[in-house]
């Protein structure tokens, strides 16, 4: 009987597991695709898994890390002088490039997330963090609730474009590039609407607060003009 190797034994090698999961969720029901399932898939007992991972979600945040740091690897450094928009693009077409070989898995986690709510605001999650990150290689600031808006709406714009990805298959992925760029534009569009309305507001919010720090007057303190007779 040939012998398991080391490497899956000692369950060290994320790869191994994330390969294993994905292969799984290309080939069996979201519910078939268990954690048990996932250790025989790789070779490594149950028991190693578990030291690894929480659970399923846990395995795709592994997967989503390793898409995410070989995009950033991929970085081409004469991009910087681009604007936000075309680097953006750019890094996430190479996001889309490395998907390419999970793209039956990925297509099959989407499927299942239409009768799954509780799926749908995992992956949302997750795409909130992997899309947060692609922000960043972009050189665009993300942090706080502007941030987090930028990113909510990314995660929308960047699921849309998966339904396209998932059906094209020209070798160029020019329906899937059209989709993207219209989703960045339309994005970019509604985020400079955001910035014009809170520039509009910013005197408005600066006097509130300033009103806000007043102390109230006590009512010893009023005039006495103010006291009936």
């Amino acid at each position: 009987m040939k012998r398991r190797s080391s490497r899956h034994d000692d369950g060290k090698d994320p790869q191994v597991h994330s390969r294993a999961f994905m292969g799984l969720v290309a080939e069996k029901p979201w519910a078939d695709v268990t954690m048990t399932a996932v250790a025989e898939r790789a070779g490594i007992k149950l028991s190693t898994l578990r030291k690894a991972y929480d659970g399923r979600m846990a395995i795709l945040a592994d997967f989503n890390r390793g898409i995410d740091a070989g995009v950033f690897d991929g970085t081409d450094p004469e991009l910087a002088d681009e604007s936000a928009l075309d680097r953006l693009f750019d890094v996430l077409t190479r996001r889309l490039d490395a998907l390419e070989p999970q793209r039956p898995a990925l297509q099959a986690l989407v499927r299942a997330a239409r009768r799954d709510p509780v799926l749908v605001a995992e992956l949302n999650s997750l795409a909130l963090t992997s899309l947060r990150w692609m922000l960043i290689a972009a050189g665009i600031k993300a942090e706080g609730v502007r941030g987090l808006a930028l990113t909510q709406a990314l995660v929308v714009a960047y699921f849309k474009v998966l339904r396209v990805w998932f059906k094209d298959e020209d070798p160029g992925k020019v329906r899937t590039m059209a989709a993207l760029d219209r989703g960045l534009k339309r994005g970019a569009d509604a985020m400079k609407r955001i910035s014009r309305a809170e520039g509009w507001l910013a005197p408005f919010k600066r006097a509130f607060k300033e009103r806000a720090r007043k102390p109230r007057a006590r009512a010893d303190e009023e005039p006495d003009a103010a006291v009936g007779a």
